[in-house]
């Protein structure tokens, strides 16, 4: 598979008379060969029934325009059927499209064993949560009965469980209370590119924060800063399904991270912009409910995890903490972690310093960016694309 790096400039008054909304072509530069519906006949959405609707009645190729709500009580649109394989989702042009507290979930560990959802493209969105809303939604107490935790809800931006040939680009996804885009069970040849992920000031500083418990752990809201997983445990990951192919590049990473991302795929990481230029010392706290300090700082940036083979290639990493950090999951598999022309300012804490190599053993073609020139070029095309 060979893809060009082009990007194609669009006259809008042509593009609001076609069919096809697609605001740019751009380079996925990484293993998924995805066009999603493009091809079929576009349909706008303008409210959640609408957006629903075209969904579940099989629509291939939808375009969101203006801002979207899901609710207080949060919505998730769920793709869990064949009949959605090669689907796009995506923006208006203009750059203003979003989903208000809306995950997309493609689920294709529904389907029989051996079947993924397939071919999916989302573009030009922003997917953000309504804090206000997380903060009051309803307590779900856990455990000891503590009425000050609450097991809180796992809400993404995008996740793709089980899917296969999949490309996310030029969103902005920020503001959500679990990781703001995961891939995996198994998902193969997924590239995420030109998107933002990162959280606001609102949210690293919010009053009232809640302390949630997912899995027997106490966690407050306010640090649930999570950028993406990549394969969900150790047995989801390259080494045990040879599958998890994912590149990721061209993204901004931060602001206001907390951690990761986390990867157990075979993963391809180049000309991505991890920015924590927004820094906390270690007694920078936010107070839980239950009255104890949640520290602020940045645990780890990337993290490499047990069965995972990463290549990390001209990446800028700003005042990253724990920029490379080596996590076996106490499951005795092994990893793999090679590096080279990466630049790291001003970083802190500790870093696994990479295998350097010569050769990518890819099946596309790709043109990184200089990293010296990672920031100010990501930071110009991350994003939606705004047509003028």
């Amino acid at each position: 598979m060979f893809f060009l790096n082009k990007k194609l400039l669009i006259n809008l008054s042509l593009l609001l008379a076609s069919s096809n909304f697609s605001a740019y072509a751009d380079d996925t530069g990484g293993y998924s060969n995805t066009v999603g519906g493009d091809s079929e006949p576009a349909v706008l959405v303008k409210t959640l029934s609408e957006l629903e609707d075209a969904v579940y009645s099989g629509k291939h190729h939808i375009v969101i325009d203006g801002v979207i709500y899901g609710g207080a009580g949060l919505t998730t649109i769920l793709f869990a059927s064949t009949a959605n394989n090669n689907t796009t989702i995506e923006g208006a042009p203009g750059g203003k499209a979003a989903l208000e507290n809306i995950q997309l979930k493609f689920d294709g560990e529904l389907l029989p064993l051996g079947t993924n959802i397939e071919n999916i493209k989302i573009s030009n969105l922003n997917f953000y949560g309504r804090i206000s809303d997380l903060q009051a939604m309803p307590k779900q107490v856990v455990g000891d009965n503590d009425s000050t935790k609450t097991a809180g809800i796992n809400y993404e931006g995008i996740s793709l469980r089980r899917v296969s040939n999949a490309l996310i680009t030029h969103c902005n996804i920020y503001d959500i209370s679990d990781d703001l885009i995961s891939i995996t069970m198994s998902s193969d040849n997924v590239t995420l590119s030109y998107n933002h992920f990162y959280f606001n000031d609102d949210w690293v500083n919010m009053q009232p924060n809640p302390v949630w418990n997912w899995v027997g752990n106490d966690s407050d809201l306010a640090g649930e800063r999570l950028a993406m997983l990549v394969g969900y445990n150790h047995d989801d990951s390259w080494l045990v399904t040879k599958l998890l192919h994912v590149t990721i590049h061209h993204n901004w990473i931060g602001p206001n991270m907390r951690g990761r991302p986390l990867l157990r795929g075979w993963v391809h990481v180049y000309s991505n912009y991890f920015d924590n230029s927004k820094t906390y010392s270690a007694t920078d706290y936010n107070i839980g409910t239950d009255g104890h300090k949640y520290p602020k700082k940045q645990y780890d940036a990337l993290q490499i995890n047990s069965g995972s083979i990463v290549y990390s290639e001209s990446n800028y990493f700003l005042s990253t903490n724990n920029t490379n950090k080596i996590s076996e999951d106490s499951s005795g598999y092994s990893y793999q972690f090679f590096e080279k022309n990466n630049i790291y300012s001003s970083i802190t804490g500790q870093s696994a310093t990479g295998i350097n190599f010569n050769d990518l053993p890819v099946s596309y073609s790709y043109t990184v960016t200089d990293s010296e020139s990672v920031p100010e070029y990501v930071m110009a095309n991350a994003g939606p694309v705004v047509v003028n």
